[in-house]
């Protein structure tokens, strides 16, 4: 059977990360330098095969394959692999999924009052309101002008002309009750 080289690496970095083993200091895989890579542990078979029986054929290329790895390995580290309990894989993804939604509910609550503060500060607060100064009467409309504005006593008579002129075009409507002039 062929692999492709890629396929082997993905495969091979794949059970490294299942393993957590580092490629530095490999507990279980050995990178071979224009080789491949070499088991460096021992193996225990956990679940017995499928038919109950070992051809005998199998058998012999299983233990002229386990001989020549031996030959190869010049340092083997003795390590068993436990196989993992399913309940921690399903604890992982719980954990996991726990995890997703509490995020995702920390985002939804600072979306949330991310939302409300400002509406608070429209709400909840008064503008300061601004203080006038009266200008004077102009065809019975009082006319003001806010108190940090300069002097406008230049502009009294275009003042006046405005307001009167507003008040002849505008007879069927309601005249104003108040003019803020602000310069």
């Amino acid at each position: 059977v062929e692999v492709d080289d890629s396929s082997l690496t993905q495969a091979i970095s794949t059970l490294r990360k299942f393993l957590k083993d580092s490629t530095k200091s490999p507990m279980f895989v050995k990178t071979v330098p224009k080789r491949g890579y070499q088991l460096i542990c021992s193996v225990e078979r956990t679940t017995p095969l499928m038919s109950g029986e070992v051809h005998e054929e199998e058998k012999l290329e299983l233990e002229s394959s386990e001989t020549q790895e031996q030959s190869k390995v010049e340092e083997v580290v003795e390590t068993s692999i436990a196989p993992k309990p399913a309940d921690s894989a399903e604890e992982t993804i719980s954990t996991q999924a726990a995890t997703k939604s509490s995020n995702t509910l920390v985002t939804k609550l600072l979306i949330f009052l991310a939302a409300l503060i400002p509406l608070c500060v429209i709400l909840l607060t008064t503008p300061a309101e601004s203080e006038f100064r009266q200008l004077g009467m102009f065809d019975n409309t009082l006319v003001k002008t806010p108190i940090n504005h300069p002097d406008l006593t230049q502009w009294y008579p275009s003042i006046e002309q405005c307001v009167k002129k507003y008040n002849e075009t505008h007879l069927e409507r309601l005249a104003p009750v108040e003019v803020i002039a602000t310069g």
